[in-house]
């Protein structure tokens, strides 16, 4: 029987181009150039790299990553001809390492975070919808974010981007954005990550080669001019779902509501429900139970609690309410779970 394997895609930038699981060409290399009489610029070992990290997970969709990679290469194509200007470098990195399987169960090559700071790079591009990573929720991820250096960092957090200040004798931050990673159907994800880049080549060279970057794609985009500058201002309520998060995080225990997340984020409940279901991809509720029986498994599995204790600390009320909620979850009663659990 012949063995087959999934196909592997290279960290390696220049083979992570091409075409998406739906054939559509990014990019059209040929309008970066503007002059066949200009001299190319050489790169030697001593040019300064822009290192640009885009962060994905298993399950992530190729066409996100492929989309800010893309970009960053045209923009690169275009400044071949300009001096003293650094070229960008792709780097694929999870955060495990090795091979990251995408949605359409082709495998990336990728580095780990472990080998590399956040201040390597130039600017940080996550690619994930997943609750826990863009909630703060990922100890490993907060960790490595946290780690820019040895003395303490200030974190200025402005979602669905965020800047890590680095300290050094010229301060400077790197630009953390938080990308999602789409459903591999629609266009409207694929104009986010590709905004978000622009917004770092506006930072770097300027609106126009923005604007001249987004016009080079297939199918074109209106690039819509939101400079660094502009982050605080445009996400000021995405900062405050994030901040009703972290206030979900730390009262998950207790008897909250919506509304009191609600009003955390100085929102209506009907708008909170929207904009949380969009930034998230779950609603609070489930984000709060999620919360919650992570907590019980974890209860457990590592004490002797008594059911209905374990249910009081956890915010479910009692044992009844717990065990018949933990039943509908997972399909076993907690005492069961426990059992299991322990016997493994």
């Amino acid at each position: 029987m012949q063995r087959t394997t999934k196909p592997t895609i290279s960290d390696d930038a220049a083979q992570y181009n091409l075409r998406s699981a739906r054939g559509e060409l990014f990019m059209d290399r040929a309008a970066a150039l503007t002059s066949k009489v200009m001299t190319e610029r050489q790169v030697s070992e001593t040019t300064e790299i822009r290192n640009i990290g885009i962060l994905i997970f298993d399950g992530h969709h190729l066409i996100t990553a492929s989309v800010i990679n893309e970009i960053f290469h045209l923009a690169n194509a275009t400044l071949r001809f300009a001096a003293n200007e650094p070229p960008y470098r792709i780097t694929l990195l999870s955060k495990l390492g090795g091979p990251v399987s995408s949605s359409s169960s082709i495998s990336v090559m990728t580095k780990s975070l472990a080998a590399y700071r956040v201040g390597d790079f130039h600017a940080l591009f996550v690619a994930s919808n997943d609750v826990r990573v863009k909630s703060g929720l990922d100890a490993q991820l907060s960790a490595w974010l946290a780690g820019a250096g040895n003395a303490p960092q200030r974190v200025r957090r402005f979602a669905p981007r965020f800047d890590v200040l680095l300290p050094q004798a010229r301060p400077r931050t790197v630009p953390v954005f938080w990308v999602g990673s789409g459903n591999g159907t629609s266009w409207t994800l694929d104009q986010k990550a590709a905004q978000m880049a622009l917004t770092q080549i506006a930072d770097d060279h300027g609106e126009e080669m923005a604007a001249r970057i987004a016009g080079s794609l297939q199918p074109p985009i209106v690039w819509t001019g939101n400079s660094r500058s502009d982050w605080h201002g445009m996400n000021t309520s995405t900062d405050k779902l994030h901040e009703s998060a972290r206030w979900i995080r730390e009262n998950f225990d207790r008897d909250i509501s919506v509304s009191d997340a609600a009003a955390v984020a100085a929102m209506s409940v009907r708008n909170y429900l929207r904009r949380f279901k969009t930034e998230f991809n779950v609603t609070p509720l489930e984000y709060l139970m999620q919360l919650r029986f992570e907590a019980i498994c974890a209860m457990l599995v590592n004490t002797t609690l008594p059911v209905d204790k374990i249910a009081r600390r956890c915010g479910m009320g009692n044992g009844d309410r717990l065990g018949r909620l933990f039943r509908k979850r997972y399909g076993v009663s907690p005492t069961t779970y426990r059992k299991l659990s322990r016997d493994q």
